[in-house]
């Protein structure tokens, strides 16, 4: 660097995922590339991961996954260890802990009044109503099971839609596409009187509503297909809920000691599986996962880290300060595209 100091470089997302996941190819490369620019981005990040003194990722899985991509080649050896930290995002805990706030006593004569005095154990579902989100499989192993759903009710988090039931109209196409089949598996079992929607409006009333579930030894369910790291889970946790996620990404780092469940989210007879110990033993994970997230997955422990890898930077010196070109991988993303 200019200055001789090591500087970090952390990728929220990198170039070379979004246009694969977006389909970039040759016969709409330029169409791709006057929108997004890739060839300037991915020029832009080579530059950064070539000269960072560390690039922080959030998971191991992360760092191996992305970061080998072929249109990185070159410019990081993923592995090579001296150049990566793993640093772990972290749950507010002004919001997500078990301390009661603002929401709660409102959120809680709500819920009340729609959950009658049966305390029942609840599956809640809190994610985007999207296909990888994978909703519909872990609706599909509670629904399929009278072990479950006859012990359990499921509670789905959908903001901006009171009653799906009668609302779904409103929605857009991909969120009804997704959530359609839901309705019919659940209608199919007749469970319409076992399922509750609700529509929170912040990360208050989130949080609110993990608390009351909590309380009731509920869990918190994340079948995802793929979880790049997982932040709702371990939001979830803070408040007290014991967790079932998917095995496939973060949450298989997350819960490696064994503080929540982890499942295979294409197989439906392990969800039920995972389902079912994790309501017999909600109290013992309840416990472990709070206390996991408080030991590993809190903003001051985030910041802890970084400081760590700051300050050896500061002390190790930088890349040389050459002067840098404008950074473009055009060359290299035609190759790649061929």
């Amino acid at each position: 660097s200019g200055t001789g100091l090591g500087f970090t470089f952390t990728g929220h997302s990198l170039g070379a995922q979004k246009l694969d996941k977006l389909g970039m190819n040759r016969s709409n490369a330029d169409e791709m590339e006057g929108r997004f620019r890739f060839s300037t981005r991915i020029g832009a990040e080579r530059m950064s991961m070539e000269r960072a003194y560390r690039i922080i990722t959030s998971t191991g899985q992360e760092r191996m996954e992305q970061y080998s991509h072929p249109l990185y080649l070159g410019a990081v050896d993923v592995n090579d260890d001296a150049r990566f930290a793993v640093i772990p995002p972290g749950v507010n805990n002004r919001v997500f802990s078990v301390e009661p706030g603002a929401e709660d006593e409102r959120l809680t004569a709500r819920l009340d009044a729609a959950a009658g005095s049966e305390e029942r154990q609840s599956l809640v579902i809190s994610s985007r109503i999207d296909e990888k989100k994978n909703i519909g499989k872990a609706v599909e192993a509670w629904a399929g099971s009278p072990a479950l759903n006859q012990r359990s009710d499921l509670v789905l988090c959908i903001r901006g839609v009171d009653d799906p039931w009668t609302e779904i109209g409103s929605m857009s196409s991909e969120e009804q596409d997704v959530l359609t089949p839901i309705l019919e598996t659940l209608r199919q079992a007749g469970l319409q009187d076992r399922v509750r929607f609700l529509n929170l409006q912040s990360q208050s009333e989130l949080a609110a509503c993990y608390r009351y579930f909590a309380r009731r030894n509920s869990l918190f369910v994340l079948p995802s297909v793929y979880e790049p790291f997982g932040l709702a889970p371990i939001e979830a946790a803070a408040c007290g809920l014991a967790c079932v996620a998917t095995a496939n990404g973060g949450p298989s780092e997350i819960f490696a000691d064994g503080s929540g469940i982890l499942v295979d989210p294409f197989d439906a007879d392990d969800i039920a599986r995972g389902l079912a110990e994790a309501l017999d033993r909600a109290p013992e994970l309840a416990r472990l996962g709070r206390r996991r997230v408080l030991d590993k997955y809190t903003w001051n422990k985030t910041a802890d880290r970084y400081l760590d890898v700051i300050s050896d930077g500061v002390a190790g010196g930088g890349a040389p300060g050459e002067a840098l070109g404008e950074p473009d991988a055009s060359g290299r993303l035609a190759d790649y595209l061929r």
